[in-house]
């Protein structure tokens, strides 16, 4: 096939700012500098998606993962981020961030019942941020093989086990937020306590192709079992660098940020959201109302203003650490509670497309 045959795929403008992680006028602005070409059909900007895939790989946004490796196949119904507003199976985070936590749950898995998992003593001898990776390695080494398309129910069954692993008492009729405050903390919360937590817990749940969803999916082309695809997904959730973040954002809010100012600020800025998380904007628009939170919000102001950067879900997080007098490891606790229904949601589409497509190609070949 000649070069003229080649068939450009034409992409919006709004997918075109999502996949660069830029606003729509700075994608004007490379077509001034002809780095994109932009071309008109029915009153809308369409752009190349090959010319923006390239610029992608090539180009290093602010905060942004270097050396990003394009998928373009793998579509995802779980959550979408759009004009900079989160989507939840196409709902607004905002308009789900005082949802009971369980209620998300059940829109995202869907209203089936929960596995009956139970927390085994032993757990609590490991750290708090690993017993939720322990307990699910150790419910799939028990019994019959549970198949990926099955990681709703196990999900499920996770979350409800995850205060007794925690430390604290699994309760039937008692509120997962509730529960998991009370676990993590050593006391019970106050209700606008716990409210933010279940608004930080809501927050988490799902943020598109994330490294920990793509091991997860990863694990589940192989037809990994659900409890494995899951426990792939918490080894990558673990990273220093996605939500073990949270010791390096304490630090920022508690010596400040590095002199240096072209180095990244852990818990603030994000290279997808360059005006703004609105997952921390949901957290801390909840902590506002918790008694003594004012101190960590005001030094909160000072670090964004004085970087010029905004605080991103691991700044609100740490931010909900210090305001509840929370263990250092409970942002990544609260991480992986939250982010489990998504990996699940995740590892039941994969297992609906063809095993081991995960593959690479080399480009010599």
């Amino acid at each position: 096939m000649g070069e003229s045959d080649v068939v450009t795929e034409w992409i919006t403008t709004r997918e075109a700012a999502q996949r660069l992680g830029v606003k729509r006028t700075t994608l004007y602005t490379y077509v001034s500098r002809r780095l994109l070409t932009r071309r008109r059909s029915g009153g809308e900007s369409l752009f190349d998606r090959a010319e923006i895939d390239a610029l992608a790989s090539t180009r290093h946004h602010p905060g942004s993962p270097l050396g990003v490796l394009p998928m373009r196949s793998v579509r995802s119904s779980v959550s979408e981020v759009r004009e900079g507003e989160l989507f939840l199976r196409g709902v607004p985070l905002a308009d789900l961030a005082d949802e009971p936590f369980e209620e998300v749950v059940d829109l995202v898995l869907g209203d089936g019942p929960a596995l009956a998992i139970e927390a085994p003593a032993h757990l609590t001898a490991l750290p708090l941020d690993r017993r939720l990776a322990a307990l699910a390695q150790w419910a799939g080494s028990r019994g019959e093989w549970v198949g990926p398309a099955a990681a709703a129910g196990v999900a499920k069954g996770l979350i409800r086990a995850a205060p007794a692993a925690l430390g604290g008492r699994t309760e039937p009729h008692r509120p997962i937020d509730e529960a998991l405050f009370a676990a993590v903390a050593g006391r019970p919360g106050s209700p606008r306590e716990v409210a933010t937590l279940n608004t930080a817990l809501v927050a988490l749940v799902d943020h598109g192709l994330a490294a920990s969803v793509v091991a997860a999916r990863v694990a589940a082309s192989a037809r990994a079992s659900a409890y494995d695809c899951l426990v792939a997904g918490y080894a990558a959730l673990a990273g220093q660098l996605h939500g073990g973040i949270g010791p390096s954002a304490l630090a920022v809010l508690r010596d400040g940020p590095p002199a240096e100012p072209s180095l990244p600020v852990p818990g603030f800025g994000h290279w997808r959201h360059p005006e703004g998380d609105p997952r921390a904007d949901a957290i801390l628009a909840r902590l506002a109302l918790v008694e003594g939170a004012a101190p960590t919000l005001a030094r909160l102001d000072e670090i964004a203003s004085r970087t010029e950067r905004r605080p991103n879900i691991d700044g609100a997080l740490a931010a909900l650490v210090l305001t509840c007098g929370l263990p250092d490891d409970a942002a990544e606790v609260l991480f992986q509670v939250g982010r489990t229904v998504g990996l699940a949601a995740h590892i039941v589409e994969e297992s609906e497309e063809d095993p081991l497509r995960w593959r690479a190609i080399d480009p010599t070949a």
